[in-house]
């Protein structure tokens, strides 16, 4: 089992990755879950020092129990959350009959799995500028993180996965590994009615930065800004080709001659988003999903998304 996109389900559209089994019809969490080879579950197994019977007291490894794989080393407190649980979870948050599951899968050899849910109600910028509302459940099985939800807007035009957080508040609900996750629920459903408030915001603010028009200087100042070559010994080359591609998609890239885009902060944002989550980094599926959802990628999203409305007087 290499250590990449483990398994995967998804309709409509293919997605940006390119893989995956694809369903003909949007999928219930129940049947999300088998489509995606998710249905296995994982056990806290106990782990013993070597040649001996003697357990390592407070540790235990999460394996799954279909082929025996060590996903993590976890703590007595931590409790296993089951995928077909996770889903479960998401239903009762979100509403059974409120989201239509989209996307859903495993990364590495399952130690991350997430299911994408699209919302009712759409984002819409200048009118035909549109970004569907989807909500992305992501838990681990390896005790790095919590389980968290996040609000992923997708602009149509161009797939862009647009997670930002906003006002400084996290786009995001945490739901710890621990033995009350049960009790939880509704204080998640709480912390997303207030998250779900913020995609309001986003739209306001979208709507400002599309009206934001950008001399080629003041482009050339916004990418500055936003560091996308890390400090190494080719940053100033890596710098000179990554300026180029963010500036080739900001004339030319997916929707970038609407009129919302054109020559816009808020086509400027789209263009860095483009690049994260099209161009950059690594051609592993696995490491450019870690990347745009989780990681640095991730990061220049967040650093565009902020300095992009610090253009908006």
């Amino acid at each position: 089992m290499s250590a990449n996109i483990n398994t995967m389900m998804y309709t409509g559209d293919k997605p940006w990755h390119g893989l995956g089994k694809k369903l003909e019809k949007v999928a219930t969490s129940a049947e999300a879950i088998v489509a995606a080879g998710l249905d296995w579950k994982v056990s806290k197994e106990p782990i013993f020092l070597k040649n001996t019977t003697d357990p390592i007291e407070g540790h235990f490894a999460t394996t799954r129990m279909d082929d025996y794989t060590a996903l993590g080393i976890v703590g007595n407190q931590y409790k296993v959350l089951q995928n077909k649980e996770a889903f479960s979870f998401f239903d009762a948050v979100v509403g059974v009959k409120e989201a239509m599951y989209h996307t859903a899968g495993a990364l590495g050899y399952g130690e991350r799995v997430w299911i994408l849910a699209k919302l009712p109600g759409y984002i819409r910028v200048g009118g035909d500028d549109v970004s569907e509302k989807f909500l992305l459940l992501v838990n681990t099985h390896d005790g790095t993180t919590a389980a968290r939800m996040m609000f992923t807007p997708i602009r149509v035009v161009c797939q862009n996965t647009l997670n930002v957080a906003l006002g400084g508040t996290e786009a995001k609900a945490s739901i710890r590994h621990t033995t009350n996750m049960g009790t939880k629920i509704e204080d998640v459903r709480k912390t997303l009615q207030i998250v779900n408030a913020r995609f309001t915001m986003f739209e306001e603010a979208a709507q400002k930065l599309s009206v934001v028009q950008l001399t080629g200087d003041a482009f050339k100042s916004y990418l500055t800004g936003l560091k996308l070559a890390s400090d190494e010994k080719d940053a100033t080359t890596r710098m000179k080709n990554i300026t180029e591609e963010v500036s080739r998609l900001f004339e030319s890239g997916k929707g970038a001659d609407m009129k919302t885009a054109k020559g816009t902060a808020w086509g400027a944002f789209n263009a860095v988003v483009e690049y994260v989550d099209y161009v950059r980094g690594s051609d592993k599926v696995e490491s450019r999903a870690k990347s745009l959802l989780f990681g640095s990628g991730a990061d220049l999203k967040q650093r565009a998304w902020d300095s992009a409305l610090a253009l908006v007087k």
